[in-house]
């Protein structure tokens, strides 16, 4: 089992942020020209922009190393016959649905798995020009200062970020579920990228973060970054291009997955 030297760690965290605001930088000059909808079923918008973005980050990193990446829109990439040691995963625009509303909460998330687990993860938020990274072994910033979990020891007084993501359960039964959990928390906030609130809750903006049947590119850049500022995280293990239930928080307070 191979072990990522910091030297190595910093120098592939460093190329994740560029790719983020490489790609972020085109989606804002190019928003007008991107925001073709390619597809719009169900509860679910594609947009150019995924397509554009995503090809301008996976250029970028396979610049200089050569992992496996696995991709929102284009599935994998370099993948062989059994699962990678270590791959990216890239969510090109998350918040595509705000993205193309003009509500001002999305961008690109881009992560590294290493057996099984985010090791390291870049999130850039294009409206606000605010580049959100993390690694376990060096800790995590925003726009280059150090963030860290808040200590909200108390759900009554704590926020959680949450949404409702296409795969997640509509029936009574399980809006009755949240609507439960929700009722402990001081606040409940639903803001359309799932990446972007668990930067939030790295920042010390919220206190938590729940979702269920949420994609691994959709959170795998914010479970790192969650880790690096303090944090503790929880995924059911299962395939990664699979729906999963994720929760993350400040060791004090979050979702139990095991409850649910």
């Amino acid at each position: 089992m191979n072990t990522l030297d910091k030297e190595t760690i910093y120098s592939l965290l460093e190329r994740a942020g560029e790719s983020a605001q490489k790609a972020g930088h085109a989606l804002m000059a190019n928003k007008a020209e991107w925001s073709v909808v390619n597809s719009n079923v169900s509860r679910d918008i594609k947009l150019q922009a995924d397509c554009e973005a995503e090809a301008i980050i996976i250029a970028h990193l396979q610049q200089e190393h050569h992992y496996p990446i696995l991709a929102e829109e284009s599935g994998w990439h370099d993948h062989g016959t059994s699962a990678p040691e270590i791959f990216w995963v890239i969510d090109p625009l998350d918040g595509t649905a705000n993205f193309f509303s003009e509500i001002p909460f999305c961008g690109p998330a881009i992560a590294l798995i290493q057996h099984g687990k985010p090791i390291l993860g870049a999130i850039f938020d294009i409206n606000h020009n605010e580049l959100f990274l993390g690694a376990t072994q060096i800790g995590a910033t925003l726009n280059g200062e150090p963030i860290h979990v808040r200590k909200t020891s108390e759900k009554s007084q704590a926020t959680l970020m949450t949404g409702f993501p296409v795969n997640r359960d509509f029936s009574d039964e399980g809006m009755i579920r949240f609507a439960r959990e929700a009722a402990k928390w001081k606040k409940v906030r639903m803001m359309g990228s799932a990446a972007l609130s668990l930067a939030y809750v790295a920042a010390g903006r919220a206190d938590a973060y729940h979702e269920e049947s949420i994609m691994m590119w959709d959170v795998a850049a914010g479970l790192a970054i969650v880790e690096a500022a303090g944090g503790c995280v929880e995924f059911n293990k299962t395939a990664f291009d699979k729906p999963l239930d994720v929760s993350a928080g400040n060791k004090l307070v979050s979702v139990d997955l095991k409850d649910r």
